[in-house]
């Protein structure tokens, strides 16, 4: 994904016959990709202590309310170091006519708060793609459809579910491994369904979508527009042994 904008997550709004037109077969995934991301303070440190633990966070992709697939994270930490489990899955069907399918898949490390190694795989309704990256000298080396390139050591991969992704203003994309300039703006404090407390953040640029994460960084909510549907993820109830990481 380089420079990807707004095209990158574009489900149409035409008539459903039409399935090229439906859906951008290279995109909808600039606003939907994740990977693994730094460690900061609160229970993800907490547990280090408590020596390994494993923690989910899990949501369904909505498409104007309607469920067209699932992203699920799972973190294993262990002392300082911390592997991330990425998996995206969508479909979208036109009377059990399969119009669009989407997975995504990415395993990443992470040693003192860095990351060390980042391996994806993609498959966007039958293009393939692959990223890899390891910590390398002064850097992160990256590898990927976008070429071969060294970012800087600290840089975040598309990882929403981190709450340091909204003070970043490059992010680097886990299905091509380029990097993409954002804006992050504080929108406000909003009450989510069910009375959680949320604050609302907004990227810009590269990526346009909007985030939200509890008072303690946990990600609770993304939403952005795709052709003029709406697309968010709804979070689903924490599953036994953890509710997920803060960023």
């Amino acid at each position: 994904m380089v420079r990807i904008r707004e095209r990158a997550v574009q489900i149409g709004q035409k008539p459903l016959l039409e399935c090229d037109r439906l859906l951008d077969r290279r995109g909808f995934v600039a606003a939907l990709l994740a990977g693994g991301s730094l460690l900061a303070a609160g229970r993800a440190r907490a547990m280090g202590a408590e020596g390994p633990s494993v923690q989910r966070l899990a949501f369904d992709i909505r498409r104007d309310g309607a469920s067209i697939g699932g992203h699920r994270v799972a973190f294993r930490r262990d002392g300082d170091r911390l592997e991330v489990d990425i998996e995206i899955d969508i479909a979208v069907n036109l009377a059990f006519i399969p119009l669009f399918a989407y997975s995504h898949r990415n395993h990443e490390v992470w040693q003192d708060g860095r990351l060390v190694a980042l391996d994806s795989r993609t498959d966007d309704d039958g293009s393939h793609y692959a990223v890899s990256a390891r910590a390398s000298g002064g850097g992160l080396r990256v590898i990927g459809n976008a070429g071969d390139l060294l970012v800087p050591p600290e840089t975040l991969p598309t990882s929403y579910w981190n709450v340091r992704t909204v003070e970043q203003t490059q992010l680097l994309d886990t299905q091509q491994g380029g990097l993409l300039d954002v804006r992050p703006l504080l929108v406000g404090e909003e009450r989510l369904d069910g009375g959680v407390a949320a604050r609302r953040y907004r990227l810009a640029g590269d990526l346009n979508l909007d985030l939200w994460y509890s008072d303690a960084g946990e990600w609770l909510k993304i939403a952005f527009q795709a052709r003029g549907a709406d697309v968010s993820y709804d979070r689903r109830p924490p599953v036994a042994g953890g509710s997920g990481i803060a960023g």
